[in-house]
């Protein structure tokens, strides 16, 4: 298999070589023959032989540019003497030269021609050999930049998941050395501490899985018609089960509004805008859920009464790991991948996210989404 394997490789480069030869070959042979055509409207025009000798040197040149070897320049520019010599001099139709003066004139033409098509071979041979450098450099930056965002990411990893596992496994070890000491009340806030650490850590875990995802280019799209108000149901439903305590208001139209979307990941970005809202807001305050629509879009708002974000960082919170200092209302300091993993989502889905103030306090996190056609026939 690997003999065969290479067999069919090394065809394969024959194949594309072949190709390529006789591509540069057709090249060099149309661009002579226009010269030529040209040069016959020049003489028919009463047009000198140095106008044509450049019309040649000029063909030369532009197939030293289009070819991907010197030696298709130093063809064509032989064959662009014999052919001046042949169709342009007396006698016509000979190579006989009477003229004394030709042999310099055929000379000067070769090596002008020669020179112009060589300089034009080494100026894009520079330019093809600049473009891979740049290409490098950026490959290059693109590389450290990744590098630097997985030393980011393992090192707000380490700092702040230290938190929850620390908590849980010192509850965990209260309960085993001494929960039938405690009482009821005690033991239903362990038992309660112990729950939110763990889905907190699922949520980040979640967000990094998709981190991953979208750096190593893997993010999976299948998109189709969804109706928006099962997705938000859904997103509403999670929050629910993880904060039960928390007041969420759904506004919507009543009719359907059919879009096109990947379910699970747009359920995903109303769920980490939600939990922010949440986080970063009273306990005692709502948390609303709207959607309207703009022309073909749908617009789906997540709005919460909380401290607000200045507007020098309304931009700067799409940015990965950034998190500007803030902490959520529990004191938790966030990983910084919500929003940004927002963003790649909805831009995925030809879509936009944006912040707006909630007056008189708060944030409004929207975004938007094409809106689908539902097939009535199905």
């Amino acid at each position: 298999n690997v003999q065969g394997g290479i067999d069919l490789s090394d065809k394969k480069i024959k194949k594309n070589a072949c190709i390529s030869v006789l591509k540069d070959f057709g090249i060099s042979l149309i661009i002579l023959a226009a010269a030529t055509i040209a040069g016959y409207l020049f003489k028919l025009g009463g047009l000198t032989d140095s106008n044509i000798i450049m019309l040649y040197i000029i063909a030369v040149l532009v197939i030293s540019i289009l070819t991907s070897k010197i030696y298709y320049c130093l063809g064509s520019s032989i064959v662009g003497v014999l052919v001046f010599n042949y169709l342009f001099t007396y006698p016509e139709f000979s190579f006989s030269a009477h003229d004394a003066g030709y042999p310099v004139t055929f000379l000067t033409m070769f090596i002008t021609a020669l020179i112009a098509g060589t300089l034009a071979n080494k100026l894009k041979r520079n330019t093809l050999i600049a473009e891979q450098n740049a290409r490098e450099k950026e490959e290059a930056a693109l590389l450290a930049q990744n590098e630097q965002l997985r030393a980011n990411m393992l090192r707000t990893i380490s700092h702040d998941l230290r938190t929850p596992l620390t908590s849980i496994s010192g509850n965990a070890s209260t309960l085993i050395s001494g929960g039938t000491a405690l009482d009821e009340t005690a033991r239903q806030q362990i038992y309660t501490d112990i729950f939110s650490e763990s889905m907190w850590l699922i949520e980040m875990v979640e967000n990094l899985l998709y981190a991953t995802r979208i750096e190593d280019g893997r993010m999976q799209l299948n998109i189709s018609v969804e109706i928006l108000d099962d997705i938000v149901q859904e997103a509403v439903r999670h929050i629910e089960r993880t904060h039960p305590k928390r007041n969420i208001i759904v506004d919507m139209y009543d009719e359907i509004i059919p879009v096109m979307a990947d379910a699970n990941l747009i359920v995903q970005v109303i769920v980490n805008l939600m939990d922010n809202a949440v986080k970063y807001s009273d306990e005692d305050s709502d948390v609303t859920v709207s959607v309207h629509l703009e022309n073909e879009y749908a617009v789906i708002s997540v709005s919460d009464h909380g401290t607000g974000i200045s507007d020098e960082e309304k931009e700067k919170v799409f940015d990965m790991f950034y998190t500007g200092g803030s902490r959520s209302s529990d004191s938790r300091r966030s990983l910084g991948l919500g929003l940004a993993l927002c963003r790649s989502i909805i831009t995925s889905h030809s879509g936009s996210v944006y912040i707006s103030d909630n007056i008189p306090n708060g944030t409004i996190v929207s975004f938007t989404l094409p809106i689908g056609e539902v097939d009535l026939n199905e």
